[in-house]
């Protein structure tokens, strides 16, 4: 499943239900798919996307604000400078968001509370990877994080690339057990 990651300041307004929607600059869900939350470093939750649509900067109102967890069009604005260029294309991801009852560590989920360490080492050792796998492997070794992996292959958006990975490895592993 996918993800969708928000910074732990919106965790509360998806809670509440104040956030309803999210503008991002690059789109990797479709409408009526479900993804995982996240926000503080936890999955809280589940959302369905509703909608999505390109806009761009001029076409931000009050309404599109209220949806994104501001009180007004130029408080999101304001907030939105601080990451994309008034001349990017942007994308609105509307979601109908579902909270968990407790938040869910996203290791316990996807790697069992495994020793990703430990695991992206085993499975170097191994013949199921490809070149690019075992780079990716090679770099979380030597960052020890999947965020700082991501950076170090282009930037955030690279972390589901990792976690395939990792999640691979895993399967690797397990199967050799």
């Amino acid at each position: 499943m996918k993800h969708l990651e928000f910074k732990r300041k919106f965790a509360e307004k998806l809670l509440n239900g104040e956030k309803t929607s999210t503008i991002r600059k690059r789109v990797y869900v479709k409408p009526e798919e479900l993804v995982y939350v996240h926000s503080g470093g936890k999955i809280i939750g589940k959302a369905r996307i509703k909608n999505i649509r390109q806009i761009s900067f001029s076409e931000i109102d009050d309404e599109i604000a209220r949806k994104e967890g501001f009180s007004s069009a130029d408080e999101l604005l304001e907030e939105l400078k601080q990451y994309y260029s008034q001349e990017e294309n942007l994308y609105l991801i509307e979601f109908e968001f579902t909270p968990f009852k407790t938040p869910v560590n996203p290791a316990e989920l996807h790697y069992k509370n495994s020793d990703l360490m430990e695991i992206a080492k085993k499975a170097l050792k191994s013949d199921g990877l490809n070149d690019e796998e075992r780079k990716i492997l090679e770099l979380f070794l030597r960052t020890g994080s999947i965020r700082k992996t991501a950076f170090r292959l282009g930037g955030l958006w690279k972390r589901g690339e990792v976690r395939d990975v990792l999640r691979k490895a895993c399967t690797i592993i397990n199967e050799q057990k």
